[in-house]
């Protein structure tokens, strides 16, 4: 044991179990020694380490240090966002829920679009997900491919397949193979598909010929709908509405064009937004008017039909409207007037007793005015006379049958049906009402009655006929 082993024992000797914690002597490369406290068991005894001299090395200088290559930076990866589609039991393609509750109708199975499995992200292919060639907004054509009671799908070309939920469709299910164009909605991650809409591309289209035609102040062409309050319904792919005063020039034109087209100038169309739109419920503000169209259109006709109509020629017409004083007959585009003495061969109290708004007959013009705008008309010029009917079948005395057709204080007039031609009227005169002296032609006889008659004279160059009732009844 060497000195230092002895001093060591000696002082272990005489403290005992008193002495601290056994420590290591542990120098370093340098010769410093340093205590590293031991446990061995529950006794613990100093050991002393000798400090070991690592042998000097020799290191030969450098004339020149060699330059180290920089590390180039490599630059950071942004995160790519992987949404992972649910994938059904058995290892199916990713089943879009929330497409599939759009398309069924199911809402409950919207609770499970953002639910997902292991398996599921298993199957999602990063760079596929986020490669999409088409953006939310995009008009893109596509061909239909399948139709099926889960769905319908499109191919847009390359392999690339769009889902089209059936409530983004108007009308019928598309057919196999019909071209068709739809809005893209969303992607679907992971699959690779569009979620396109042919309801809102149909409706992007039509807004901007809409706008087209209102800047550049052209007609466009549409079907009325339904009536509304205050006007129709004109549909143009998008709902306008054309108020009643712009419906045509003349008032209550408009329960008639219901189901038919019509051109219009639109006259308002705006964009709704905010609660405006809410309280419209709609997006679009579109206004229409057809009345100006009307206007342009009897206008170019009137000025046409000026140039061409002659005195005593023949055309079909249509009533358009009646007055007091006659009915408005169209002739192709333009009005004239069928004066009430012009309706008939016999007298007419009223337009309406004769003819009705819709009726189609034959006129003869009477009479052009260009410089007023002005065309007279004649149904009775165009009827076949029934006085050269009734002069070669009547003669003076014979008892004839008709229906009194007005009254007057002078007497009542009785209409004589013809053969096949419009009926000719007679007078009896109010001496000729009765034996005995009368006031009024009502005390004897009332409109609508059925009378017999003697004919006391006819006068065919006036078309005249007198009749007597108290003759006939003796």
């Amino acid at each position: 044991m060497g000195p230092m082993e002895h001093e060591q024992a000696s002082a272990s000797d005489e403290t005992g179990s008193a002495m601290s914690p056994p420590v290591d002597d542990v120098r370093d490369a340098s010769g410093v020694a340093s205590l590293v406290a031991v446990s061995v068991g529950e006794a613990s005894e100093p050991v002393m380490v000798e400090p070991v001299m690592a042998e000097p090395v020799m290191v030969e200088p450098m004339s020149e240090v060699a330059a180290v290559p920089e590390v180039a930076a490599v630059p950071e990866v942004a995160a790519v966002p992987v949404v992972v589609e649910p994938v059904e039991a058995g290892g199916a393609a990713p089943v879009d829920a929330e497409l599939h509750a759009m398309a069924t109708g199911d809402a409950s199975s919207l609770a499970s679009a953002e639910t997902f499995t292991a398996a599921a992200a298993a199957t999602v292919d990063v760079t596929e997900s986020t490669t999409f060639k088409y953006q939310p907004g995009d008009i893109v054509p596509g061909t239909i491919v399948t139709v099926g009671a889960n769905g319908i799908e499109a191919d847009l070309g390359d392999g690339v397949v769009a889902v089209i939920p059936r409530a983004e469709i108007d009308g019928d299910d598309p057919a196999l193979g019909q071209a068709i164009e739809g809005t893209v909605i969303r992607h679907q991650a992971g699959s690779g598909r569009y979620v396109i809409s042919p309801k809102r591309a149909a409706r992007t289209r039509a807004w901007s010929a809409i706008v087209a035609a209102f800047e550049a102040g052209t007609p466009v062409t549409g079907r009325v709908k339904e009536a509304t309050k205050g006007g129709l319904i004109v549909d143009l792919g998008l709902r306008a509405f054309l108020p009643d005063s712009l419906i045509d020039v003349r008032k209550g034109m408009g329960r008639d064009l219901i189901g038919k087209e019509v051109t219009v100038m639109i006259i308002e169309c705006e964009k709704l937004t905010g609660e405006v739109a809410a309280a419209e419920r709609r997006s679009e503000k579109i206004v229409v008017n057809r009345r100006v169209m009307v206007e342009q259109d009897r206008k170019a006709a009137r000025a046409r039909l000026f140039t061409e109509l002659q005195v005593g020629e023949k055309r079909a017409g249509r009533v358009s409207a009646l007055t007091d004083f006659g009915a408005f007959v169209d002739i192709g585009g333009v009005e004239g007037l069928v004066h009430v003495s012009e309706l008939a061969h016999r007298q007419v109290a009223k337009p309406a007793d004769v003819v009705k708004v819709g009726d189609t007959f034959d006129v003869i013009v009477l009479e052009v005015k260009p410089e007023k705008g002005k065309i007279s008309l004649s149904r009775k010029a165009a009827l076949p006379n029934p006085w050269s009917s009734f002069q070669a079948s009547h003669k003076v005395g014979d008892l004839v049958f008709g229906t009194v057709s007005g009254l007057a204080p002078f007497g009542a007039f009785v209409a004589i049906e013809t053969d096949g031609h419009d009926a000719v009227e007679g007078l009896v005169h109010i001496s000729e009402l009765s034996r005995f002296r009368v006031e009024s032609a009502s005390e004897v006889v009332a409109v609508g009655e059925g009378v017999w008659t003697q004919i006391l004279a006819i006068e065919p160059e006036k078309r005249r006929i007198s009749l007597s009732l108290r003759r006939a009844l003796e």
